[in-house]
């Protein structure tokens, strides 16, 4: 599940509010976390948010999918990276998303960096596999534009 809607589990006496948070990390702070629909609606079309995707077996960790968000806003291609999270390419090289509006489509990656080769092992453990700088790809792009939006 997209961590941008409905978050990580919020952290008693650090977090104020009662429904998830960001997950503390540095990049995904100046984003929105989204607990409900109607806060979709404010700031993004829903059919332009994914809530649920494939995603790849050896990178299942909390449950969630965290985009990260660096290079979104201002627009800096060069420093577009993956968290320990990659997107399934179970379907011919694709992932299956559905989007906060109800639809389901496929996305083919288009980066041969988005689609390595499978891990065997690191499935359960999100130090495994840090985070993995790839400048310039567009897959990131579309998982950005797909995540969440500025607060």
């Amino acid at each position: 599940m997209n961590v941008y809607v409905g978050g990580f589990a919020p952290i008693v006496g650090v977090d104020p509010l009662p429904y998830g948070t960001d997950g503390h990390w540095g990049f995904a702070e100046p984003y929105s976390v989204y607990s409900k629909l109607s806060l979709i609606n404010g700031v993004s079309p829903p059919s332009k948010i994914f809530v649920f995707l494939d995603m790849r077996e050896d990178r299942v960790n909390w449950s969630n999918f965290m985009t990260d968000m660096t290079g979104y806003v201002p627009p800096n291609p060069v420093s577009y990276s993956f968290t320990s999270d990659l997107p399934g390419m179970y379907h011919n090289m694709a992932g299956g998303f559905s989007f906060a509006d109800g639809h389901s489509e496929i996305r083919r990656w288009l980066d041969a960096r988005t689609t390595p080769p499978l891990v065997d092992g690191a499935a359960g453990d999100p130090g495994a596999i840090g985070e993995t700088p790839s400048p310039n790809n567009q897959d990131i792009a579309w998982l950005q534009d797909h995540s969440t939006r500025p607060k």
